[in-house]
């Protein structure tokens, strides 16, 4: 398929992206009318992830049951993250 500037094009590109279901997992912004704001911001933090509170309190949780232990005893423990 040739390249095409049209938003037909567009939208046929978009549908056919195997990555496209991946969108649904992240937060985005919201513009004052309540739509998604357009996000370009690739180099920044980036959107968040819409399981990254779920995680984070996993590790909370953990500290809190734990503490110092977590470093080995944890749901994921802390002592081999750098690997």
């Amino acid at each position: 398929m040739m390249f095409e500037k049209t938003l037909k094009y567009a939208q046929d590109q978009d549908n056919a992206d195997p990555l496209k279901t991946f969108r649904s997992q992240f937060h985005f912004p919201k513009k004052a009318d309540g739509t998604d704001a357009l996000y370009f911001a690739g180099h920044s933090l980036g959107l968040q992830p819409k399981k990254a509170k779920e995680y984070i309190n996993e590790e909370l949780d953990d500290w809190a049951k734990y503490a110092v232990e977590g470093h080995f005893h944890a749901k994921h423990p802390w002592l081999p993250y750098h690997e």
